[in-house]
């Protein structure tokens, strides 16, 4: 295999795809209904005595595993609760009070994988997904930019994973904006050239 075509392989591999957070979000279960018999496939389904799973087959299955099947007609999968018709009416009314982390710790990036399946309600999904985390961008940033001496796992404990690095983010932002202020940030040095250019002058000069 020639130095091109491995860097071609290498760039088809998804930029997340060893992030833990982006693995531990597609392990989400999804209740699946198989519909077409599945030969050999009868482990999965613990209350299963045969070898085989037949069509109709409800199974709990992994959003990476349930997707793939999904895409291949093999089967169709109800939407988690956190991301239903229901709960995406309270997000989309006010977001700003919903815990997302109890309801879901990964919540935008299964949001994501979830929109891509071939389900009905995918389009309406993914508009909630836009205006929940518009809904709550603000209020992440004014708490996490004024919180000095205030309980951090109190303000990001409805925060989901995705929201509590942003909150991480912008309050490390504030922190050295205010070091910079305070003239306690490193001092920056000048070039190495410029200092022998100076002093190369300065000799001249004598």
């Amino acid at each position: 295999m020639s130095l091109d075509s491995q860097q071609q392989d290498h760039s088809i591999i998804p930029e997340d795809y060893f992030s833990i957070d982006s693995i531990l979000a597609e392990e989400q279960k999804l209740a699946c209904v198989f519909l077409k018999s599945m030969f050999g496939l009868g482990y999965l389904d613990p209350s299963s005595v045969g070898e085989h799973l037949v069509s109709g087959s409800k199974i709990d299955l992994p959003l990476w595993m349930a997707g793939y099947l999904a895409e291949k007609e093999f089967l169709s999968c109800d939407l988690p609760k956190a991301y239903q018709e229901s709960n995406r009416n309270i997000l989309l009314a006010d977001s700003s009070v919903v815990d997302l982390f109890k309801q879901a710790v990964h919540f935008y990036k299964t949001g994501l994988q979830l929109i891509q399946l071939p389900h009905n309600e995918c389009p309406h999904l993914a508009v909630c997904l836009v205006k929940t985390f518009v809904g709550r961008f603000k209020g992440i940033l004014d708490s996490s930019q004024n919180s000095q001496n205030q309980d951090l796992s109190v303000l990001t404990a409805k925060l989901d994973s995705k929201e509590r690095a942003l909150f991480k983010l912008s309050r490390e932002s504030v922190q050295t904006l205010d070091e910079w202020e305070r003239r306690e940030s490193n001092i920056i040095h000048p070039s190495t050239l410029v200092v022998h250019s100076r002093k190369r002058k300065r000799h001249e000069l004598t």
